[in-house]
């Protein structure tokens, strides 16, 4: 697995120690234990209030913590997590629901512009400026907290504006396999983790430099055309992927 390079002082700066000794804590809490109050965390952690506090308010955000004012702040129900082999390709949406959880569509876009010469590498399109790709962007959450950020890169001889409109769910993959055309064969996936930049922290509601499981796929018909070059980020605690590998006979 390959991980991007991260400072030495990104890794002990102040912020990414409140979230790691956050973390730890709620792995030993049960729901409704009460965190210690913020002076005595701050100065146990060796950071200031005001990086606590905005360590507090994002495991609030993303549904981990309560903060009642005057009160102090709590341990709320385990984060859902979403199971699955990578052996089996199947959407986000798909695997949320055979656990009987239910998923929301957040931050969607949807851009008709010219491949770049990485997508046009990917969905083995000619190098031609004029190849023009539709961009899907969005967010998958699940009870409210953000679990996913999905890029999908599809020609636009698959889609049309007609089925990216209010009534998109979310996944490409369902939407072609519930229309039935073109027959899906497999895909192809990278696994590797990635720090969070910026723009990414604010869209899952986590720090700038968190670590996120990231999924760099090609989903192929059984003509071998490239269908869609996606690109996925998972925050980490609410998905758990295993892999069945054969014994090597050699």
């Amino acid at each position: 697995m390959a991980v991007s390079d991260t400072s030495v002082s990104d890794r002990h700066s102040p912020r990414l120690r409140v979230e790691e000794a956050l973390s730890a804590m709620l792995k030993t809490s049960k729901p409704g234990d009460q965190l210690p109050p913020e002076p005595v965390l701050a100065k146990r952690l060796g950071v200031s209030r005001s990086t606590l506090r905005e360590g507090l308010r994002m495991f609030a955000e993303r549904g981990d913590l309560v903060r009642r004012h005057g009160v102090g702040t709590f341990v709320t129900l385990p984060s859902p997590t979403l199971e699955s082999g990578l052996e089996v390709l199947e959407s986000v949406d798909s695997l949320a629901r055979r656990m009987g959880l239910v998923t929301e569509l957040a931050d969607l876009e949807v851009v008709q512009r010219p491949a770049t010469p990485e997508e046009q590498r990917e969905l083995l399109l000619p190098a031609d400026e004029t190849a023009q790709v539709w961009a899907i962007t969005r967010v998958i959450t699940v009870m409210g907290r953000p679990v996913a950020h999905l890029l999908d890169v599809v020609p636009l001889v698959y889609l049309c504006r007609e089925e990216l409109s209010d009534a998109f769910q979310g996944s490409v993959l369902d939407l072609i396999l519930q229309r039935g055309t073109p027959v899906l064969l497999n895909s192809r996936t990278e696994m590797m983790a990635e720090s969070a930049d910026a723009a990414l922290a604010a869209h899952l509601k986590v720090q700038k430099g968190t670590a996120l499981l990231k999924l760099v796929a090609q989903l192929y018909s059984c003509d071998e055309r490239v269908v869609s070059y996606s690109i996925s980020y998972f925050v980490p605690g609410y998905f758990k992927f295993h892999i069945v590998r054969r014994v090597s006979t050699h």
